[in-house]
Parts: structure tokens; C-alpha cells; sequence
């Protein structure tokens, strides 16, 4: 692994690590005064945004790709019955009369799923609303799923028939698996393509999924020692306590801090962290004053060092 590419890791856990730390400082909790902390109330309260935009997302590319199947399924109700007549004397006709019916059984199913994400797709307001959006969208990408299968299915045991209704039955299956298939697929994200929301989306929670043990233990590192840095900060602010300061500037000298003394940063790279978590989530004023404290606590620890730069 790459200096860079370890370095955006880092920053990636300092990011989380500090909406985390936000949320139980507004919440006035630590994690030590609990055996079993609930970190999971508090990673639904820093990603609940994230949880409506991915199953906003998601049921928008489930619209998007069944968005042909509506015109496709008279077509298919029409030619299915044309090609039974075709068939009836094939000797594989028990097993194509059965997966047909599936087939045609599967879209009411995936229409019902559709026309809930239509109608609820911009009113999606709370967590069991939120949930309800998934279920519809995990059901309608089931479906079309065991449909690509049908599809595949059937088409393989109608190979090398050349009746016309045969023909023309084995057309509108291929374009029924067209149609499918983007849906189906949205189950591996990965294979959806960079400009793709909800696989973009997608890739992030399971970033955040792998980041979320070593977010936790940084989260609690810190906090084991939050007096110190408070007394460290009443060092600094003289006559200005570290409780007047905006909750999120305190969080990120927290962090600051911890990278400085017990991590061993140095002290450019801390400073030039803490600025990047400032601008991002704090404002713009935030970051020369968090540099400030952070160099002036970099000379007192260690008065013989030259001034950090950022």
C-alpha cells in the first residue's frame, strides 16, 4: 500500500471517527461508562442521511431498469399463448408449459413491487418508510433475477426450433432478459458501472461497513483520555473554557490531540488534518484558530521543536 493511498484511509477513519465522537458529545455519552457501548445508535445517527440516499438510489435504478418491462408483458401474455399452440407436440412440453406460467406469474409480482416505488419513491420520510423502499426494491430485483433465469431456461430448450410462433415467442423472451438482466445485477453494485448512484453508494457502506472496527476502537482510544486533553485545552484557552467552544472544533482538537501524543504524528501532518476536518464540517474560520492551538500545544509539549508548518 501506497504512503497516499494509506493516508486517504486514514483520513477516511478520522472522518467517521469524528461524527461519531460529534454525536455521543451532543448525546453526552462516552464509551466507557458503558461495558457494552451502543455504538449502533449512534452509527444510525450519523448515517441516516446516507440510509435514505442509498434506498432512494437504489429503487430509482430498479425504476429505471425494468422501465420496458410494462410494454412487454401483453407481448408476452399474447405470444406465450400462440407458442403453447405451437408446442404441443414437443416432447419437452410439460417442462416449458411450467416455466412459461412462472414467467407470467413473476410480472404482476414485479409490477406490484414497481408501483410501489413510483408512488413512494419522493415521500420516503422515516426509518420504517426507508425500510419498506428496500424491501420493494430487494423483491423487484429477486424477481427479475429468477426471471433472467426463466428466460435463459427456456430459450436453451427452444434452441434450433424454426416454427415461426416458436420464433417469435423465443424474440420477446430475449427482450424480456434484456430487460431484466441491469435489474438483476444491481445486487453485485460493482459491476454497475462508476457513473451508477446507487452502486457509488453502495461501494461507500461497504467502505464504511470495513472502517467501522477500527472507527469504534479510535472513537474509544480517544475518549480514555478525554480529560487530559480537556485539561490540555484549559492550558491553551485561558479564560475561555473548552466547554464555550463549538462542539465540533472540540472534537476535532480531540483528535488532533491523540494523533499528536499518543500516535506520534507528525506534528505538520496533524495540523494539516485537523484543517481539512475543520473547513469540511466546521466552517472556514475554524481551521487558522484549531492550527493555532494545535501548534502552540506542539510548543509547550515540546519547547526546543521548531514551529510546525501546516
Amino acid at each position: 500500500m501506497s504512503l497516499r493511498t494509506d493516508m486517504l484511509n486514514q483520513r477516511k477513519i478520522r472522518k467517521s471517527a469524528l461524527l461519531l465522537i460529534y454525536a455521543m458529545e451532543i448525546q453526552g455519552v462516552v464509551p466507557e461508562a458503558q461495558e457494552v457501548f451502543p455504538f449502533d445508535l449512534f452509527w444510525m445517527l450519523i448515517s441516516e442521511n446516507d440510509a435514505l440516499r442509498y434506498a432512494k438510489a437504489l429503487a430509482k435504478a430498479v425504476l429505471h431498469e425494468t422501465r420496458s418491462l410494462g410494454e412487454l408483458e401483453e407481448m408476452l401474455e399474447h405470444r406465450t399463448e400462440a407458442f403453447r399452440t405451437a408446442a404441443a407436440v414437443q416432447p419437452k412440453l410439460q417442462t416449458l408449459q411450467s416455466s412459461s406460467q412462472e414467467l407470467l406469474r413473476s410480472l404482476p409480482m414485479l409490477r406490484d413491487d414497481t408501483r410501489y416505488l413510483h408512488r413512494h419513491l419522493e415521500v420516503v420520510a422515516n426509518e420504517r418508510e426507508i425500510e419498506e423502499l428496500q424491501s420493494h426494491s430487494s423483491s423487484a430485483i429477486r424477481i427479475c433475477g429468477r426471471m433472467c433465469e426463466l428466460t435463459q431456461h427456456i430459450l436453451s430448450l427452444l434452441k434450433g426450433e424454426t416454427r415461426e410462433a416458436v420464433e417469435a415467442y423465443a424474440g420477446v423472451l430475449r427482450r424480456v432478459q434484456k430487460a431484466t438482466a441491469g435489474c438483476a445485477q444491481l445486487t453485485h453494485p460493482q459491476q454497475s458501472g462508476s457513473c451508477n448512484e446507487h452502486a457509488n453508494l453502495a461501494r461507500y457502506t461497504e467502505d464504511m461497513r470495513n472502517r467501522r472496527p477500527l472507527t469504534e476502537q479510535y472513537a474509544r482510544d480517544i475518549y480514555a483520555r478525554r480529560a487530559e486533553w480537556e485539561k490540555l485545552l484549559h492550558a491553551l484557552l485561558r479564560n475561555y473554557v473548552p466547554e464555550r467552544l463549538n462542539a465540533i472544533d472540540r472534537c476535532i482538537l480531540y483528535i488532533a490531540f491523540y494523533d499528536l501524543m499518543q500516535r506520534r504524528l507528525d506534528p505538520g501532518i496533524v495540523i494539516s488534518e485537523a484543517c481539512f476536518l475543520a473547513d469540511e464540517f466546521s466552517g472556514s474560520k475554524s481551521a487558522p484558530f484549531i492550527h493555532g492551538i494545535i501548534a502552540t500545544a506542539f510548543m509547550q509539549l515540546k519547547p526546543d521543536s521548531p514551529q510546525p508548518e501546516a
